[in-house]
């Protein structure tokens, strides 16, 4: 995609490039996994910082991009699992020339 159309379209969903970065990096997980993982993730490809990620896991979150999900496995119910959206998914294809 183009800059313009990036800057239109991050526009127009309200997100920007960390929050990209980081609904990418979600979608290599076609399941549920947890967010540190993802936090762990971002660090280590240095998309963003462990507070900037989770400040951007709950801005995708209000978009409707991730969501919260229990982990039937998991007994402690400590941890957060997060999961890539139908509309985040639809969101990453109009970066590769999709529908918006």
């Amino acid at each position: 995609m183009r800059p313009l159309k990036t800057l239109q379209l991050q526009r127009e969903k309200e997100t920007d490039f960390v929050m990209d970065c980081v609904l990418d990096l979600l979608s290599d997980f076609p399941k549920m996994t947890s967010t540190q993982t993802i936090v762990d993730e971002c660090a280590k490809d240095k998309v963003s910082s462990p507070a900037t990620t989770h400040k951007k896991l709950g801005q995708l979150k209000k978009l409707g991009f991730v969501k919260e999900v229990n982990n039937p496995n998991d007994n402690d119910k400590r941890k957060c699992f997060i999961l890539i959206t139908d509309k985040g998914m639809e969101y990453l294809n109009a970066w590769e020339g999709g529908a918006k």
